[in-house]
């Protein structure tokens, strides 16, 4: 193995978060620590746990969101309708053009929160960088920015912006007005500089890289803008690993085969059911974590040999 700098990079949308999580939680059980930690998507939120070394709280969240049905990828709505109505069957119509976003708000920020007060200085305290990757939609600015050189209220605001993938959120509003978006589609432009901060490093994508064939992808705009982001979001890594020769690099990522053994079926079809992120999939959130689980193990058993 490398010596020097290891970095980790969580490159996940939605519910594919709980895959990157799995992962993560499991090297980090293994003995990897890591001095860097970069994220796309709310693999920026798993990534940051991890630099402060916190992988399992990562993990659990993502547990907790599977046995509550996953109400951080609930539709606004869907949402509203439950708060103000419950469930008797009123109508809830809202205005689009004044929505934040397709999901739930509220929810996002519940899945934040404990981050919201001290990360900034944990991360300064243990030594460790962590960067989330966001666009400013007004300036046309993409960057990396760096989590340990902010104030709470804005590393938060940042994980959240890193957070709000096209298919689900609108772009985040901050405080101060500005509106950013966040994903794993930004990678495909994003400053490839940031492979620098670490000699080597742990790739962990919650999209198969290369892309893999989905059958019946529907016509819905949810679907297929994900279905871009993910395809982009996987060239983009392709590109990265192989022009840092000079750098160690282990990608852990969902395969085919590794779907099927961790479904307990030889039929089961990683273009077809792994899930999108944009779906209601608390059911299919445990399958996620174990399948990451059984990613890292296979890749570090990989590395040893």
């Amino acid at each position: 193995m490398t010596q020097g700098r290891r970095g980790l990079a969580v490159l996940a949308d939605g519910c594919h978060a709980a895959f990157a999580a799995g992962a993560v939680a499991e090297l980090a059980r293994r003995g990897r620590t890591w001095e860097v930690a970069l994220g796309a998507g709310m693999g920026a939120h798993v990534a940051a746990l991890a630099g402060v070394g916190e992988a399992e709280e990562a993990a659990r969240r993502w547990r907790r969101q599977g046995e509550q049905g996953c109400p951080l990828l609930s539709p606004v709505a869907g949402e509203a309708q439950r708060r103000l109505f419950g469930l008797d069957g009123t109508l809830a119509i809202l205005d689009p053009w004044r929505l934040s976003g397709w999901l739930d708000a509220v929810a996002l920020a519940e899945h934040l929160a404990p981050e919201a007060a001290g990360l900034p200085a944990r991360l300064r305290r243990q030594g460790v960088r962590a960067l989330a990757l966001t666009l400013d939609v007004r300036r046309g600015q993409l960057r990396w920015e760096r989590l340990e050189e902010l104030q709470p209220a804005a590393a938060h605001e940042a994980l959240a912006a890193a957070c709000t993938f096209p298919a689900g959120w609108g772009a985040h509003q901050g405080t101060g007005g500005e509106r950013r978006w966040g994903g794993v589609g930004l990678l495909a432009g994003a400053a490839t500089d940031v492979a620098r901060l670490a000699d080597a490093w742990d790739v962990v994508c919650g999209f198969p890289v290369p892309a893999v064939e989905r059958d019946w992808l529907s016509n819905s705009l949810f679907e297929q803008v994900q279905r871009r982001d993910e395809v982009f979001a996987a060239g983009a890594v392709a590109d990265w690993v192989n022009s840092s020769r000079e750098r160690e690099a282990s990608v852990v990522a969902p395969t085919a085969p590794l779907w099927c053994r961790v479904e307990g079926r030889e039929d089961a079809e990683l273009g077809v059911e792994y899930p999108l992120a944009w779906e209601r999939n608390g059911e299919l959130i445990p399958r996620l974590i174990a399948a990451g689980l059984a990613a890292a193990v296979h890749v570090l058993e990989e590395d040893e040999s």
